[in-house]
């Protein structure tokens, strides 16, 4: 791989793991999935980037219908998108749903009150209603850390372990793009696209 590539992968790996810290811009990503009745597409937060084992995570409710879909088809996309920069970052890679174990274990004491408060909703995530609801009337009147441990029992973490990357630097003077495969039993090859 060019100097110049080897710099855009490192680069774009770099910016990953400030997104909690420094960099907001790319905390936001669009994952999409295979499911029964066709692709789906939902915003979460990547809450970590592993720049070292080319890893994503973000949460979400194990009950949720996307848990299944992942388990049955663990192929998956990552958009992430930085309007200021005009960087867009694509992954592809497999999801691995972590559960009840020690890595959400950590995940979980490292959410906040908050965060925490999504996994309690009631019923579960995608139930149809017939009004507006966030599912969480039953906690009024109720000390959160009560509830805490319920909340546990619907927390997974996701972790897409990213086999491509692409790139995608748009510029007035030229837009630049090129993407990155992970070989098997190698390491990471990058070439140039046309835009």
């Amino acid at each position: 791989m060019s100097p110049q590539l080897k710099k855009i992968f490192s680069d774009s790996w770099s910016k990953l793991a400030t997104v909690g810290e420094q960099d907001r811009a790319l905390r936001n990503m669009m994952v999409c999935n295979y499911a029964a009745d066709g692709m789906n597409a939902y915003t979460v937060v990547l809450r970590e980037a592993n720049t070292e084992g080319y890893e994503l995570i973000f949460y979400t409710d194990h009950r949720s219908p996307k848990v299944e879909q992942m388990k049955l088809d663990r192929r998956v996309t990552v958009v992430m998108y930085n309007d200021v920069e005009k960087l867009q970052l694509t992954f592809k890679g497999k999801a691995l749903i972590y559960y009840q174990d020690e890595l959400s274990h950590r995940h979980w004491l490292k959410s906040g009150y908050k965060g925490r408060r999504s996994y309690l909703a009631q019923p579960a995530p995608s139930t149809p209603i017939n009004e507006p609801d966030d599912g969480l009337a039953h906690l009024q009147g109720k000390d959160f850390e009560d509830a805490d441990l319920t909340g546990y029992e619907n927390f997974a973490v996701v972790s897409v372990k990213v086999n491509y990357l692409e790139y995608l630097q748009l510029n007035r003077e030229g837009n630049r793009r090129a993407n990155f495969n992970l070989v098997e039993g190698s390491d990471w090859q990058g070439s140039w696209l046309i835009p």
